[in-house]
């Protein structure tokens, strides 16, 4: 595999509320919750108890009877972003917007001029906390729907690189729950729980350890080719389709 680890998948962490707490430092620290009917964002102090993103307003404050209600402020919201995606733009030549507070950045051929993608990947970190007053986190490697699941599992506020090859990325990918996969939602992740198979059954270099539910490694195509066409898709996507090499134009 001559491919190396140069996507980074940068996210910024729970935005909507990291930006209510950098503008009011009396709530830094404090469960957070932006809106009062259906929750938009919480804090990571107030996930520890449950919150979630669309939960019902009042559920979310019965499980965190502490946290703080705020309203969203947009306006806010579309300046964070502005500021963090100019960062993004100086940092790399091809960004590729996923959402307000997430891109993809393509960093080859920038070693000899601004280090190695982990290198890349720290400045970037440390300029927009710095420069927006808002922690990020970053996943390296080298596909697309790698970095995705790498910064997802380097949350909150982290950095985490998935060195390119085939051995180093399945044992990363390949313990985790189906669910960690990008674009795998309920539906699919109970297709692929029901066709899983046992790591003994299936060889496998992991065990799953997740009880009931599949982890990456029982439904790849090479671990279980029995399993249904759903059960294996994820799987081929996030390590071998080279679609899913960023192309971040």
């Amino acid at each position: 595999m001559s491919e190396e680890a140069t996507i980074l998948h940068a996210d910024l962490d729970a935005f909507f509320a990291s930006v209510a707490q950098r503008d009011d430092p009396r709530i830094r620290g404090r469960p957070v919750i932006v809106g009062s009917g259906v929750v938009m964002a919480a804090s990571y102090e107030a996930r520890a108890f449950g919150v979630r993103s669309a939960m019902g307003g009042d559920r979310a404050r019965r499980l965190c009877p502490d946290a703080i209600v705020v309203e969203p402020d947009f306006a806010a919201y579309a300046e964070a972003s502005r500021r963090v995606f100019e960062l993004f733009r100086e940092t790399a030549p091809a960004v590729e917007a996923l959402s307000i507070d997430e891109a993809f950045l393509d960093v080859r051929g920038l070693e000899r001029i601004a280090g190695t993608p982990s290198e890349i990947a720290a400045r970037l970190r440390g300029d927009v906390r710095e420069r927006v007053g808002l922690p990020i986190t970053v996943g390296i490697a080298r596909t697309k729907s790698l970095a995705k699941v790498a910064s997802n599992e380097a949350k909150p506020d982290g950095l985490l690189l998935v060195p390119a090859g085939r051995e180093p990325e399945r044992a990363f990918l390949w313990p985790l729950p189906i669910e960690r996969l990008w674009g795998v939602g309920p539906a699919t992740a109970r297709c692929k729980t029901r066709a899983r198979c046992s790591a003994r059954r299936a060889e496998l270099p992991v065990a799953c350890g997740r009880g009931r539910h599949a982890c990456v490694g029982s439904c790849s195509a090479k671990a279980s080719p029995q399993a249904p066409r759903c059960a294996r898709q994820s799987c081929g996507r996030s390590l071998h389709r080279p679609s899913h090499r960023a192309s971040c134009g």
